[in-house]
């Protein structure tokens, strides 16, 4: 976690370019707490890239899930069609890789947020700086290896 120039407004002061020990501990424990939740941000932007393509993602998901309850029968959605274009494979194939596809975007976010909860929850056991810093570093660490496993796959 980041430890120096930290900023942050807490309680009536405002700490600007402090050092995390420098802190009083529940300024201290929201740096921490914040750097878990920016660790998330980034690791999300990571898996979905740009806002826009998750409800991309989710339209071709939702398209996907309905061709394969009609059993792959009838109009290819859009979303599904532009698969079969672009990979060259039949509906049925484009359908079930937009959802080995979503699949795995969904875990990776579901790892994250479980990852970026607990280490909220912990926050709040914290009372001292190191524990603070030791909880943040946990998460931080965890959300990360969700998103680099995710971007290997």
């Amino acid at each position: 976690m980041q430890k120096n120039n930290l900023n942050i407004l807490f309680g009536d002061g405002n700490y600007l370019g402090y050092n995390f020990e420098a802190l009083p501990v529940g300024a201290a424990l929201l740096v921490a707490a914040q750097q878990i939740e920016q660790a998330a941000d980034q690791a999300r932007a990571s898996v979905l890239g740009d806002p826009l393509r998750a409800v991309e993602n989710q339209m071709a998901e939702a398209d996907a899930k309905a061709f394969m309850v009609a059993g792959f029968d009838g109009l290819v959605p859009a979303t599904v069609q532009a698969v079969v274009d672009a990979s060259e494979v039949s509906p049925q194939a484009a359908a079930e890789l937009i959802l080995a596809e979503s699949a795995a975007w969904r875990g990776a976010l579901c790892e994250i947020r479980a990852a970026r909860l607990k280490g909220k929850q912990a926050m709040l056991k914290a009372t001292t700086h190191a524990e603070a810093e030791s909880y943040a570093d946990t998460a931080i660490d965890a959300i990360r290896a969700v998103s680099k496993a995710y971007a290997a796959a």
